[in-house]
């Protein structure tokens, strides 16, 4: 055992006395601020009297009148407030002096009293100005609340109440009952959801599998219903003029996202975190075994979004990319991959994982303008090429580039980069890039990427059709919009290459929701 000495102990203690310490000279600290005198204010924070609140930034006017010397002044402009005074102008030059005082001055902003009481003048006119300030001799002003009342009641309150009413006259009443509908069923899912929660008092519905399976039972008796109404809004929307389109979306989205929201994947929808919609973490969300959420009615959101009909159509495209992919690397040679508008990549992923035998090199180029899916996507693909355990010959390169740079690359970097990195690929994919390309950018975008093909090589590009279900909540719930395409209008994307006649077909993934134009090099 080792004798521990109480610290209570120390002072009694004899200690060694502390070696000497050489004298220092006198440091000069003017560098870092030790002499004071020699210190700069922060010129853009300095403040020497309360925060003043300009009048012009407020929705509504303000007025002031007052008495002075037994004579009333009434409406005199308000020019600006503070909590301890008012900056006034009025039409003509006013007989006032210095911390003279006026009597009953009373402030009013849109019609309400907001101060009263005494108040002596400060900066009195001087002849050349019409403005003067005066110093409450009284309680302080809440400017706080004046911004309330003015900010969120009188012009957010009033702006919503304008709309109320635009709604109630510009949209069809039994339209916006079946809006409200969608909501009902949403809210009847939660009740139901919430029920098995508070019942289930082992919470097994935490596990993933059993989360699965009670949201896919309430789905398959809830679906039908959910996807009857929507189908009705789609087709009664079609119907709408341009006004009543622009509110029938904010009416939709103001009721539906309030359940939405509770949805990770349908939250960045509406609120495209990453600037932009079907972002790569939605894309991730929407392929995942394992539904998101801390309730299983959030679960339940994250089902609906996989499994609505372009929901579906997400996990089916990538099979047909992934298939493109497969058949590329089964070339007898070294072959380029080159996927825009990576995002996480998953299908590449699954063909990294599943394919038994790499035996010649692959090269795999993603291209994305969002860095943090280039990165989501290289990560996860080095860690599954990692377990694969047998150092196949995979090389991966990202490029984070935006379309106009390979359309249009500067000279220099970008061109270099185009033509000596990107040129000379077997395949070049894209599963949802054009779904926002207008149809002359989209043809221009197609010629591009198809000079960067190898001999024999094959463009693949996606493009979903439009569903009535699912399109009409991506756009008038979660704001997301997109540009749908038929078969001839796939055709019509190969356009400006017929010159060089490649070999062109459009084929469908297994819901039929998305297309592919499939053209080779011959």
């Amino acid at each position: 055992m080792t004798d521990r000495q109480d610290p209570h102990d120390a002072e009694s203690t004899p200690q060694p006395a502390p070696e000497a310490q050489p004298e220092r000279e006198p440091e000069n600290d003017d560098h870092n601020g030790a002499v004071h005198a020699d210190l700069e204010g922060a010129a853009h924070y300095y403040r020497y009297r309360p925060e003043r609140l300009q009048v012009s930034s407020l929705e509504f006017d303000s007025s002031c009148r007052f008495r002075f010397r037994g004579k009333e002044y009434r409406n005199v402009h308000v020019v600006d407030v503070s909590t301890t005074g008012l900056g006034l102008m009025s039409e003509e030059p006013l007989a006032l002096e210095n911390e003279s005082e006026v009597e009953d001055l009373r402030f009013e902003h849109r019609g309400r009293l907001v101060w009263q009481g005494r108040a002596e003048v400060i900066y009195p006119q001087d002849g050349k100005q019409l403005r003067f300030g005066v110093r409450f001799l009284g309680p302080p002003l809440d400017i706080t609340e004046l911004r309330f009342r003015d900010d969120f009641v009188e012009q957010r309150l009033g702006h919503a109440l304008e709309r109320l009413d635009d709604f109630a006259k510009q949209l069809p009443a039994d339209w916006r009952a079946k809006v409200m509908n969608l909501q009902q069923l949403l809210l009847e899912a939660k009740n139901i959801l919430d029920a098995q929660e508070k019942a289930d008092q082992t919470g097994s519905w935490k596990l993933p599998a059993r989360a699965w399976r009670l949201c896919e039972a309430l789905y398959e008796r809830w679906e039908p219903e959910f996807r009857r109404v929507t189908e009705e809004l789609d087709a009664q929307t079609d119907t709408f003029n341009e006004r009543q389109v622009e509110l029938g979306l904010l009416y939709a989205q103001g009721i539906i996202m309030q359940e939405f929201s509770k949805c990770e994947i349908l939250w960045r929808a509406y609120h495209k975190p990453q600037g932009y919609a079907g972002d790569f973490r939605m894309m991730e969300l929407a392929q995942t075994d394992i539904l998101e959420g801390d309730t299983l009615y959030q679960r339940f959101l994250h089902y609906i979004a996989q499994h609505n009909s372009l929901g579906r159509t997400i996990k089916a495209r990538a099979e047909v990319a992934y298939r493109a992919a497969a058949e590329t690397i089964q070339l007898d040679r070294p072959v380029r991959i080159l996927s825009l508008a990576a995002g996480p990549a998953v299908e590449l992923r699954r063909l990294i994982r599943d394919t038994p035998e790499f035996k010649h090199k692959v090269e795999i180029l993603l291209v994305d303008q969002d860095e943090d899916a280039l990165r989501c996507g290289l990560q996860e693909l080095n860690r599954v090429r990692g377990e694969r355990g047998d150092d196949a010959p995979i090389e991966f390169h990202c490029l984070h580039f935006s379309l106009r740079q390979i359309l249009k690359p500067k000279p220099g970097g970008e061109r270099r980069l185009v033509e000596e990195v990107l040129q000379g690929v077997d395949l070049v994919y894209s599963m949802g890039l054009f779904d926002y390309l207008l149809q002359p950018l989209a043809q221009h975008t197609v010629k591009r990427l198809y000079s960067l093909l190898n001999p024999g090589g094959r463009l693949f590009i996606g493009n979903l059709v439009r569903v009535p279900d699912s399109t009409w909540i991506m756009e008038f719930a979660t704001a997301w919009h997109l540009i749908y395409r038929t078969e001839p209008d796939m055709f019509g994307l190969v356009d400006g290459i017929r010159g060089t006649a490649p070999e062109v077909a459009v084929q469908k993934d297994a819901t039929g929701n998305c297309l592919f134009l499939d053209a080779r090099q011959v």
